[in-house]
């Protein structure tokens, strides 16, 4: 019940930073919500959030990573590294697509599976951290790329007013995008490489074969990307591109699976 009580609160505050923000790039500086506001009821939003996810993931016999589990922990993950990271930098904007995905992810855990889905084993553990790590900055760093899309869209056709002018800069945003996707595709290849070590017996087995695959294809697309950007100076709408086919090809490969198996074959 307490657990309840506290879900609920973690969405509305997560609501209620998705408005203070959404009214700060709406309207003028002068009628707005301070900045701060905002981070604020994140910030209590994140720190409600992690009790959730200590109660919904692990459990006594071990981690619990059912899919709505997965998605409040990568949500939780991404939503504190946003708070944090904007204390020094203007990245808040990223919150009004955010804010609103973890409200609704917190909401689900409502109704995750009770039993645990892996064991104790810390190595194991490890991974999935890692790899948690990976979804939730590769999730920014999506939601980086549509807004940047969003941003771009509108100064070509010469709209650059309401939103557009609370943004950073293009090349700001484009900076950032490049950097979110960098410490994605490190921590990344850090959970390939750790998978392969613990779960190599299940791959020779072809048990996670569809997961493997798409997940190497998501690296493939943010590895070309990476070069593309160094080499031949790849930016704009070819990174919001590529940031989107890696990005949906890692969600497939986990979350598509997962949904496929929890909530399709077990009806």
């Amino acid at each position: 019940m307490v657990i309840t009580a506290l879900t609920l609160v973690t969405v509305l505050l997560y609501l209620a930073a998705t408005v203070a923000l959404g009214a700060r790039l709406l309207l003028h500086e002068e009628r707005s919500p301070a900045r701060s506001t905002a981070l604020a009821l994140a910030a209590a939003a994140v720190g409600t959030h992690v009790v959730v996810v200590g109660d919904t993931t692990w459990v006594d016999d071990g981690l619990n990573l059912s899919i709505f589990s997965a998605l409040s922990l990568v949500s939780w993950i991404t939503s504190t590294g946003l708070v944090i990271v904007s204390l020094r930098q203007r990245v808040e904007h990223l919150g009004i697509l955010l804010w609103p995905l973890s409200a609704m992810a917190v909401m689900l855990t409502l109704f995750a599976a009770p039993e645990a889905t892996l064991d104790r084993e810390l190595a194991v553990q490890i991974h999935i951290v890692i790899s948690m790590t990976a979804y939730a900055t590769l999730l920014a760093a999506v939601l980086q790329a549509l807004i940047l899309g969003a941003l771009d869209y509108r100064l070509r056709h010469r709209q650059a007013t309401g939103f557009v002018r609370q943004l950073p800069a293009l090349r700001t945003m484009e900076k950032q995008l490049f950097w979110l996707i960098t410490v994605g595709f490190v921590a990344l290849t850090v959970a390939l490489g750790s998978g392969f070590l613990f779960f190599l017996d299940r791959l020779l087995e072809g048990m996670m074969i569809h997961k493997t695959s798409l997940s190497m294809a998501s690296w493939l697309a943010f590895a070309t990307l990476l070069i593309g950007h160094a080499v031949w100076g790849w930016r704009g709408q070819t990174a919001i591109r590529w940031t989107l086919v890696g990005f949906l090809a890692l969600m497939f490969g986990y979350f598509g699976s997962k949904f496929v198996l929890e909530l399709i074959l077990q009806q």
